[in-house]
């Protein structure tokens, strides 16, 4: 029996921050990188590989995923919003993914909601990320949690809304408003058809999304919400390395394969 010939197609790295176009992570605060070309040290400490080393953000990775593999795969607009330490955007428009002029599009998370608010990790007060992220959450209800701990506390969050305790579900409530303003002034600019929650958003779903879309279709100018409706992922965790395989699979379904060596 002769054993099945393999070949590597390309490599690609999520990383939860601002990615440019050519790869290099210029900010990652949860990672506390900064500046590091990580496409470039990755395609040297594999020794040039000869397939496509690429880094891109998590979020657009997770967009993609949910483009190519997700139920909403026909909706040719859609936004998807991360649900972890921080909170940002992966912009599909017109069947594409829009990544900006420089790679910066998506930073969802700091539109100001409130001005007198929780200072944010970018220094300002009131970010979205600050008022409705899933640190929002456990600001009050584990503030000493490392990030290694955040699906345990989240799955008892999850136990305390179920259990009814009440300032788990005013809590709860308070953050569903205040992403549904978010997402409102996301449908004010886009028009998506769809926005997507997605990471820890998913487990909590339950208590956030009615007052959500709640918030969402009273602020946004167009009727009905212009067409917008909010989902929940059902790709789990792992969206963002999905849409890692599909930037990929992208490359070759152009026909652009790497050379065999």
């Amino acid at each position: 029996m002769t054993k099945e010939a393999r070949q590597v197609l390309g490599l690609t790295v999520a990383v939860p921050g601002l990615v440019d176009v050519n790869g290099i992570v210029r900010v990652a605060p949860n990672l506390g990188w900064r500046d590091a070309d990580l496409a470039g040290d990755l395609t040297k400490a594999l020794r040039d590989p000869g397939f496509p080393v690429l880094v891109d953000n998590d979020a657009n990775l997770a967009a993609l995923a949910e483009h190519r593999f997700g139920p909403h795969r026909n909706a040719a607009n859609l936004v998807y919003v991360t649900g972890e330490v921080g909170v940002g955007a992966g912009i599909v428009m017109d069947g594409r993914l829009r990544r900006g002029g420089q790679g910066y599009s998506g930073e969802i998370g700091h539109i100001e909601l409130d001005p007198a608010g929780p200072t944010c990790r970018c220094g300002r007060r009131g970010c979205l990320e600050a008022v409705a992220g899933i640190g929002a959450i456990l600001a009050h209800t584990a503030p000493d949690a490392s990030p290694s701990e955040l699906e345990l506390e989240i799955d008892e969050v999850v136990r305390r809304a179920r259990n009814g305790e009440q300032d788990i579900l005013a809590l709860l409530e308070d953050v569903g408003r205040h992403l549904g303003r978010g997402m409102a002034a996301v449908a004010n600019m886009l028009n998506p058809e769809v926005v997507i929650l997605g990471g820890y958003y998913v487990p909590l779903a339950p208590w956030l999304v009615a007052c959500a879309e709640e918030e969402l279709y009273g602020r946004v100018l167009a009727p009905g919400g212009g067409g917008c409706r909010l989902e929940v992922s059902t790709l789990g965790y792992g969206a963002a390395a999905l849409g890692a395989a599909a930037r990929v699979l992208d490359s070759v379904d152009s026909g652009r394969l790497p050379a065999q060596r």
